[in-house]
């Protein structure tokens, strides 16, 4: 009996315990699935509260104009800032015109021989640079060879003569021959020596320096016909091979000095009035769209050419950096200096801010605020730039200090980029 009662106190023990650990168990996940959700609350909430942050960063900019600048009147007036209203006015339109670029033929040569030959030696190839007076070929020519056997028998009889002109003299102090033989030596001497001087202008006229050969002893052979540039510049044509035989009627080689080129102007004949020499004239090409080459009408055609109804003008330009190039065709603009006058919207060069492709103006909005508005630019008017579309009468345009207002709307943009990454 004591011991059916032992073991039923043993499992009402057991049993308690069991209840008790399920018990605990159950309590401490009911905590754990409280703090996950009570975490999990806590992260939407955040997330929730960057989302009305972010959206309420979104409303203020978008409440903000874009392209506009605030500065106070004091601010402008340190940075130089001058605003304009734009209004109609009368402006001297500049003449456009089609051109031509060619070489400056007063500074280029065509250069032939003097007379019918062989070339027996070439030394200047196409592309070359060369200096005023620098031999480009050699020829030998007959005419050559005779001169110089005329001009060696010439040697001769001078020295002869002279030799002859000694001894008479010499006689006739010793009073053993008469006065009229050392004045016949005298004669003779002086006619070879103009014999010689004859051989030596045939020289010349060949444009051989004799005289330098001889100095240079001539290597035993006699001296060749240089063929020579009058211009320094570039060999841009050159047609004579070794061996070929030449004349008087070919050119061999051109040279022009390309640090100037002309630059001819086709001119209607409606628009002849409006030239005028000296006029400055702005000339553009493909090539460099991006560059503008400057230059002054130095001459205008007298006569009208009777099939395209239009007259030549011509402007002589610096091509010292060598962008130019003879054959290229050019777009002109001729200085206006009389008629042609119409009425426009212009604005300094100075006010217009070029981005890419496109051109822009600040337009006063309020006393303290400046719009960037996108416009057309037209032609340039000397230091004005034409406005074709973008601005009407009336508007305040900023003439100076486009700049500082453009370095203005960038730094704000790039402080509202900052503040939006934090």
């Amino acid at each position: 009996m004591i011991i059916r009662k032992d073991r039923a106190k043993y499992r009402l023990l057991a049993l308690f315990i069991i209840v008790l650990g399920i018990t605990v168990l159950i309590t401490g996940c009911g905590k754990k699935e409280a703090a996950k959700e009570e975490k999990h609350s806590a992260i939407e909430e955040k997330k929730e509260a960057g989302h009305e942050r972010e959206h309420e960063g979104h409303e203020g900019r978008e409440g903000e104009e874009p392209g506009v600048v605030t500065l106070t009147p004091e601010k402008q007036k340190s940075s130089g800032i001058e605003v304009r209203q734009i209004a109609l006015e009368d402006a001297a339109v500049p003449l456009s015109a089609t051109a031509v670029i060619e070489t400056n033929m007063d500074r280029s040569a065509k250069i032939s021989p003097r007379v019918t030959g062989k070339a027996v030696r070439i030394i200047a190839s196409q592309g070359d640079r060369v200096k005023a007076g620098q031999a480009l070929a050699y020829l030998d020519s007959v005419e050559l060879d005779q001169t110089w056997a005329d001009y060696l028998k010439a040697q001769g009889k001078v020295e002869l003569t002279r030799k002859n002109l000694q001894r008479e003299e010499s006689l006739f102090e010793k009073k053993v021959c008469p006065e009229k033989d050392v004045l016949k030596a005298r004669q003779e001497l002086g006619e070879a020596e103009a014999d010689l001087n004859l051989t030596k202008e045939r020289f010349r006229l060949l444009g051989v320096n004799v005289s330098q050969f001889e100095a240079t002893k001539g290597n035993g052979n006699h001296p060749l016909i240089p063929v020579t540039t009058p211009v320094g510049g570039v060999v841009i044509e050159k047609t004579i091979t070794q061996g070929e035989m030449v004349n008087s009627e070919k050119t061999l080689f051109t040279v022009a000095d390309l640090s100037t080129l002309w630059v001819v102007i086709d001119i209607y004949e409606k628009d002849i009035s409006r030239l005028r020499l000296g006029s400055g004239v702005k000339v553009s090409v493909t090539a460099f769209p991006e560059k503008t080459f400057k230059g002054k009408i130095s001459y205008i055609s007298d006569v009208v050419d009777e099939k395209t109804r239009t007259e030549k003008a011509r402007v002589t330009i610096d091509n010292s950096s060598g962008l130019l190039k003879a054959g290229m065709f050019a777009a002109v603009l001729i200085e206006a200096t009389g008629g042609g006058t119409e009425r426009l919207i212009a604005v300094p060069e100075e006010a217009v801010l070029i981005d890419g492709t496109k051109s822009y103006v600040f337009i006063q909005t309020a006393p303290d605020k400046f719009r960037m508005r996108e416009i057309a630019a037209g032609r340039t008017l000397g230091s004005r730039l034409e406005v074709t579309s973008g601005l009407k009468e009336g508007d305040a345009v900023a003439v100076k200090g486009a700049f500082i207002l453009k370095s203005e709307l960038k730094k704000g943009e790039l402080v509202d980029e900052h503040g939006h990454g934090k």
